[in-house]
């Protein structure tokens, strides 16, 4: 495993290592997600990837991680927002003039030879930066269900049907409502185990 304190000074430094050093860390780990979790295209897992990766170098240095796993779930938080992105975009089939932001924009130091999409990282910066403290408190409950668990809870919050989130995730739809409300119900008592302790701490 590849320590994460070095990638965070290089990136705090604005030294391009620090881009190489995520990418050659995370960067095929997030393809591989992308591609075989949630059945995007190559180009498309890859498109989201370095869209992953340009957000994650303007992000990191503003943000202090207790540990390697906090660190990591914060990144694979940025991926799946912008994997839902993706497929609401897909989706709605909205045809939109695409404005491009190159990450030398606004770190003069980096050339990653790729531009990022203007319309999603204004929705992946507006959407943040408004959250309330209860959003953030239920995201922070989100991450403790199991991967599978929070996928479903998530994709069935954006209306997807049972047959697309089996195509999506690429599981069988066969008692996938039934784990739909055993997965509302876990994160349901997460959420109230979760306030209970709050009140008790203050």
């Amino acid at each position: 495993m590849i320590d994460y304190l070095p990638i965070l000074e290089k990136i705090a430094q604005n030294d391009p290592a620090g881009l190489r050093l995520l990418y050659d860390a995370y960067g095929s780990k997030f393809y591989t997600y992308a591609f075989r979790r949630w059945n995007l295209s190559e180009d498309d897992a890859w498109d989201v990837v370095y869209r992953t990766l340009e957000v994650l170098v303007l992000k990191l240095s503003g943000y202090h991680f207790e540990s390697q796993s906090k660190f990591e779930g914060f990144m694979y938080t940025v991926l799946l927002n912008f994997v839902r992105q993706h497929y609401r975009s897909k989706r709605t089939k909205e045809q939109k003039d695409i404005q491009f932001i190159g990450i030398d924009d606004e770190i003069g130091s980096y050339d990653v030879g790729k531009q990022i999409n203007q319309a999603a990282f204004d929705e992946y910066y507006s959407s943040e930066m408004t959250e309330s403290a209860a959003m953030v408190h239920f995201k922070d409950c989100l991450q403790k269900l199991d991967e599978s668990e929070r996928d479903l809870l998530l994709l069935r919050a954006q209306n997807y049907s049972y047959d697309e989130i089996a195509i999506l995730l690429k599981i069988e739809n066969k008692q996938l409502k039934v784990k739909y409300h055993r997965a509302k119900k876990k994160l349901i008592e997460i959420l109230e185990k979760s306030s209970t302790n709050t009140a008790n701490d203050e």
